[in-house]
C-alpha cells in the first residue's frame, strides 16, 4: 500500500481497527457495514477535495465540503449507535474513566444494592407533581 492509498483510506482503516476491538452482536452487522460504507465514502470525498478541480473551482470545493459535512454527520450518528463515539461510550460501556463513572450506571447499581438489601431505595412520590396527587385524592 502506498502512502497515497493510506491517506485515501485513513477513516475506513481507523474504523476497521475500532470495529476489530469491539464485540459486536450479530444484530449490529448491518449498522457496522453502514459505518464502513460511510467511512469509505468520506475517504473518497477527502481525496476529491485534494483533486485539481476542487482546488481550481470554489463551487466544486464548497460542494465537496458540504458532502463531507453531511457524510461525517451520518457516520457520527452510526458510531453513536454502535457506542463508538466518545459521547456514547460511558452510556454503552457502563462507566467513564473517572472515579464517578456513568450516572445512569451508578443509579442502576444503587437500585440493585437496595433491592438486594430489601430497602426501598427510590422515593417515587418525590417525582409526582403535588397538584396531580391532590387531584387524585
Amino acid at each position: 500500500m502506498t502512502n497515497d492509498n493510506k491517506a485515501e483510506s485513513a477513516i475506513a482503516t481507523a474504523l476497521e481497527r475500532a470495529l476489530e476491538s469491539m464485540t459486536l452482536l450479530k444484530r449490529d452487522g448491518a449498522i457496522a457495514e453502514l459505518a464502513r460504507v460511510y467511512a469509505r465514502e468520506l475517504d473518497g470525498l477527502f481525496t476529491r477535495l485534494g483533486e485539481d478541480e476542487a482546488t481550481d473551482s470554489a463551487t466544486h470545493h464548497k460542494r465537496v465540503i458540504t458532502e463531507i459535512d453531511i457524510m461525517g454527520r451520518r457516520l457520527e450518528a452510526v458510531l453513536d449507535r454502535l457506542g463508538m463515539s466518545p459521547g456514547a461510550r460511558p452510556a454503552v460501556r457502563g462507566g467513564g474513566e473517572g472515579e464517578l463513572g456513568d450516572p445512569a450506571t451508578r443509579a442502576l447499581d444503587e437500585l440493585r444494592a437496595d433491592a438486594a438489601a430489601g430497602t426501598a431505595g427510590v422515593d417515587y412520590a418525590a417525582a409526582v407533581d403535588p397538584a396531580v396527587t391532590a387531584a387524585d385524592a
